[in-house]
């Protein structure tokens, strides 16, 4: 009977045990499912901070005469939408250029922006 008695704790012993594993093998694999998420939004931050620079550079320098309010898409990211408008100031001919990123994210829409301001004496207000 001693022997008898000492296998079920050893048997109980077992079954703790693999409760236990199981159980942070779970926590585990639910703390890699977070990780793996905010590396994936960190990532998709950092393709709309490029594209936003990229958007800007190409209305400072490449055209720097367009003074309308647009919108589109980026062909080489798909899922990626732009928009740019101007919001007047109260200095005569400077600009408040809003340029927005805006995708996809867990079901929601995020949107990164970024502001500068332009002197542009031409555009009317």
């Amino acid at each position: 009977m001693n022997n008898r008695h000492r296998a079920g704790y050893i048997l109980l012993e077992v079954v703790l045990a693999v409760v236990i594993v199981a159980v942070g093998l779970g926590v585990l694999m639910d703390c890699l499912g977070r990780c793996l998420a905010a590396a994936r939004s960190i990532q998709t931050y950092s393709v709309a901070e490029m594209l936003l620079a990229n958007k800007s550079g190409e209305f400072r320098i490449e055209r720097a005469n367009d003074l309308l309010d647009q919108e589109g898409l980026f062909e080489e990211y798909p899922g990626f939408t732009w928009r740019r408008w101007f919001e007047p100031t109260e200095t005569q001919g400077l600009w408040r250029q809003i340029l927005t990123v805006s995708w996809e994210e867990r079901g929601q829409t995020v949107t990164d922006s970024l502001v500068e301001y332009r002197y542009l004496p031409r555009k009317q207000r």
